[in-house]
């Protein structure tokens, strides 16, 4: 068994050192593995990137000559590598010792089976801690993953396992939901999925509640109505069909979104409860949804 490391980038050349040096210290038993990076149109600089790396591991780099989008750059990095295990790392991650080791082993238990490594996000406030709590984090033990959970930021699948042809939709349109939209796609050819809690990433996170709140409301009006089109369980799975009624209509209203959004973004120092943080999530891509639906 070998493993292709695939990590798109964009700038942040400072980040993606980090990265790569992260995955020289992997601990003796690591399988063969290669790196591949794809600069997806930021004129990153190679040659100085990979003398700060110091890379003790084979490293492919390509580059894209404009921006094409992360899935364009995860499809490239997929074509130009060979590994029987393909791992998708995000630039601004730091792998944990082990961390190759842990995705390997995970595959040899569970053939047939996508596996979601556990991303540690940076401390800052209720939003950052939110964050750091979704996805797989919300499971309990033994509990099964379901397909949505699947994100690329730190996971791995079986190049066999993977759809043929673009791995990653290259034309859904707006911010996010090629993740989703492959992992609804690996559930329906019978792959299952499998956290792997010691598969540890570190992200150096910098977002800000506004910016999630206005990459939700992009994601509910551009790319959930070519989600939903395509995989129509995705209707009741993200809560639009509480928008069918009246009661659901009026909670993502601006008279109550707003000023809950505006309190939340002035007290966000404090430890807010989570379910603040959902009902604005959801608000904010249901939103884009309705306004979606109205042009």
């Amino acid at each position: 068994m070998n493993l292709s490391v695939i990590i798109p980038a964009y700038g942040r050349p400072g980040l993606l050192i980090r990265c790569l040096r992260s995955l020289c210290r992997e601990m003796q038993g690591t399988p063969d593995y290669t790196v591949c990076v794809v600069d997806d149109g930021s004129g990153l600089d190679e040659s100085c990137i990979r003398d700060s790396a110091e890379a003790d591991y084979p490293l492919v780099w390509h580059s894209f000559p404009s921006n094409k989008g992360r899935s364009a750059a995860r499809n490239e990095g997929i074509g130009k590598t060979n590994g029987d295990i393909v791992v998708f790392l995000d630039s601004d991650m730091e792998a944990k010792p082990g961390f190759l080791i842990a995705h390997a082993l995970r595959h040899e238990k569970n053939p047939h089976a996508a596996v979601i490594g556990n991303i540690i996000w940076s401390e800052g406030g209720g939003f950052r801690a939110y964050i750091g709590s979704r996805g797989v984090h919300k499971l309990t033990f033994g509990e099964p993953v379901p397909p949505w959970y699947f994100v690329t930021g730190n996971a791995s699948v079986r190049r066999s396992d993977l759809p043929s042809g673009k791995v990653f939709d290259e034309k859904l349109p707006g911010w996010g939901g090629e993740d989703l939209d492959l992992g609804l796609r690996l559930h329906k050819a019978g792959i299952g999925f499998v956290h792997a809690p010691e598969a540890v990433a570190y992200h150096h996170f910098e977002g800000t509640l506004a910016g999630h709140i206005r990459r939700m409301a992009m994601y509910g009006e551009h790319a959930l109505p070519v989600l939903i089109a395509r995989h129509p369980e995705l209707y009741r799975i993200v809560r639009l069909d509480t928008l069918d009624r009246t009661a659901g209509r009026f909670a993502v209203n601006g008279a109550v979104y707003y000023p809950l959004f505006l309190a939340t973004r002035m007290l966000d120092f404090l430890p807010l409860p989570t379910k603040l943080y959902d009902y604005l999530t959801f608000a904010a891509y249901a939103r884009g949804w309705l306004k979606g639906r109205r042009s």
